[in-house]
């Protein structure tokens, strides 16, 4: 049985690592550049994140959003207000990411956002945490077998998807059907509704594992570059994010997330590569 006098040492114990606890979440805020007052005076971080795009955030079984960048925007609220409850997520389908901020409903935009010219003039990026090609998947029993054989063919992707003018570019006479999310999109392919289906790399491997129907065509399209969206005009908001990306990378918090969230060793370690090291100069 405890007494009076353990249990008060105890409780001096427990007291004392709260204490530190407390102050090693308040020195990681002090450590970084400022938030801006705005949103420090408001106690919450207001981020939006993907729900439909595994492993990088999808909604799990109890409806809260999980995944790797739903791990970077909980960290951010950590480094920020000492708390990944003070990061309040938004699901947000991607052609509604940059309005959502733009239009102030959020304060940052953790959604796998490609950066690109015409995004860039509409909104700042932090640093780029996070690289990788997309690829193009038709059925198995489509008599298509290269991305040349799609000219004048119609492809599948998501609204506001960053891989049209890619296409467009490099494919002639290509159309495009645009849905709302990646599972609609699959089950248009499924439906014969268009000729072929575009994502980026990671989701396209997490779908094969799933989709024994499903064949990619040989070739990587549009390497994309994805940041952190900040509302233009915000340079302390920007100084802080790219201060706590490069030091969630420093920490090894990315890696992790990856291994907690990504089961395939291959693709685990495609990912972290991605994560952990710049992009080819070409």
């Amino acid at each position: 049985m405890m007494t009076q006098l353990s249990f008060k040492n105890a409780m001096a114990s427990l007291l004392v690592l709260a204490s530190m606890l407390w102050g090693v979440a308040a020195a990681q805020a002090q450590s970084l550049p400022p938030l801006p007052k705005a949103v420090k005076d408001a106690g919450v971080l207001r981020i939006g994140v993907r729900c439909d795009a595994p492993p990088f955030g999808q909604s799990a079984t109890d409806g809260k959003p999980v995944g790797i960048e739903i791990d970077i925007a909980k960290q951010l609220a950590v480094y920020a207000l000492g708390s990944a409850d003070k990061a309040e997520l938004t699901c947000v389908a991607t052609d509604a990411r940059i309005p959502s901020l733009t239009g102030r409903k959020i304060d940052l935009l953790v959604a796998t956002l490609g950066r690109t010219p015409p995004r860039e003039q509409v909104i700042d990026y932090s640093t780029i945490y996070y690289w990788g090609s997309s690829n193009v998947a038709v059925l198995k029993d489509s008599p298509v077998q290269s991305l040349a054989e799609l000219k004048g063919k119609s492809i599948l992707i998501v609204k506001g998807g960053n891989q049209i003018n890619w296409l467009r570019n490099n494919i002639p006479d290509v159309q495009f059907v645009q849905l709302n999310n990646a599972s609609d999109s699959l089950q248009a392919l499924f439906q014969g509704r268009a000729d072929a289906y575009v994502t980026d790399g990671t989701t396209m491997a997490l779908l094969l594992g799933n989709s024994p129907n499903l064949r990619v065509l040989k070739g990587e399209v549009d390497l994309g570059f994805n940041g952190v969206g900040i509302r233009k005009g915000e340079p302390e908001m920007k100084a802080f994010v790219d201060a706590a990306l490069a030091r969630m990378k420093d920490e090894g918090l990315l890696s992790k997330s990856v291994k907690a969230h990504v089961a395939d060793a291959s693709l685990q370690a495609q990912m972290i590569r991605s994560f952990e090291t710049p992009p080819p100069s070409n």
